[in-house]
């Protein structure tokens, strides 16, 4: 059986951050499944002591060793949660570190991953409907056949679908807000904001809870543009937590605690669009993902409106 030895040391920026995340936030492109199982398994040590807790808070000056065992870390590949699968249709939550479709050779990617599921069972070649940059979680949506892939290809197109996010983002942001803009595909993939010459783009936004110098928002893009939310944000002064390309705090102090992102918190969370077959009202979400949960506790809903 392969194996593979890491060794970490934690710092005094790590304070009180947990031990999953701590590992999750070094080790990229180590799956979250592969972490709770060295967890599990009795192979990460702290200061030579075996550590199963997940949340074991770092203090900040601790050696760690883990093992990873059974199979090549870089070829991990994240198990697929449907979340809806009828109508010609398919939907799963896509999780963070995943491209929706293929980028680079060899690279797992979501559509692939759908492709060979579906080969397993029924065969069929998935068509992606839309896309979710590399580390936003939540609904991404396949179409099984040409008349699905026709009859929603149209409502995205004719911007009928109604698509929600959840961000955290940096600041304390108004109640409730809209931006509607141009943009423009920039440099080194970056997205730019232009009074005229792009694309036209409109996200509307509300506050749903806040913390000491952060909060919850959820947005409703009209329209698809790449980065279009998290441009939209950091044109604000609002910018995703983790959000290093757009200005984003990748590291935040709660309570004296130091927290890393591991990547920008935004969420996919619910698709709602017109059945291809009954025109039936679809509505399919996505469950919270796990980063986003931790900071619950420290969030305060915002006033009613």
């Amino acid at each position: 059986m392969s194996k593979r030895r890491v060794e970490l040391f934690a710092e005094g920026t790590d304070n009180g951050c947990r031990l999953d995340l701590f590992l999750a936030g070094r080790l990229r492109e180590v799956s979250r499944k592969a972490i709770k199982r060295a967890l599990d398994g009795g192979r990460v040590f702290v200061d030579g002591r075996v550590q199963h807790r997940a949340n074991y808070p770092i203090r900040g000056d601790e050696r760690i060793l883990l093992t990873f065992e059974g199979e090549s870390v870089a070829e991990t590949k994240p198990d697929l949660t449907i979340l809806y699968r009828q109508e010609g249709l398919l939907a799963i939550n896509k999780p963070s570190g995943l491209p929706s479709h293929p980028t680079v050779a060899g690279r797992v990617n979501a559509l692939d991953l759908v492709r060979e599921k579906l080969a397993e069972e029924e065969g069929g070649d998935p068509i992606l409907l839309h896309r979710l940059d590399r580390d936003t979680t939540g609904v991404l949506l396949f179409a099984l056949n040409a008349e699905a892939n026709r009859a929603l290809a149209r409502q995205f197109a004719e911007h009928q679908i109604e698509k929600t996010y959840l961000a955290l983002v940096a600041g304390i942001p108004p109640e409730v807000f809209s931006v509607r803009n141009y943009l423009k595909a920039g440099v080194r993939g970056r997205t730019i904001a232009v009074t005229s010459g792009g694309q036209k783009a409109e996200t509307h936004f509300r506050t749903l809870a806040r913390g000491a110098d952060f909060a919850l928002v959820e947005a409703r893009p009209k329209t698809g543009r790449t980065h279009q939310v998290r441009v939209h944000l950091a044109g604000l002064g609002h910018p995703l937590l983790g959000d290093g390309l757009y200005g984003g705090p990748e590291r935040l102090q709660i309570k004296g605690a130091f927290f890393h992102l591991r990547r920008y918190l935004l969420h996919a969370s619910c698709l709602v669009f017109f059945s291809p077959s009954s025109r039936r009202i679809l509505t399919i979400h996505a469950p919270v993902p796990d980063d986003f949960l931790c900071f619950r506790p420290i969030l305060v809903p915002a006033p009613a409106l």
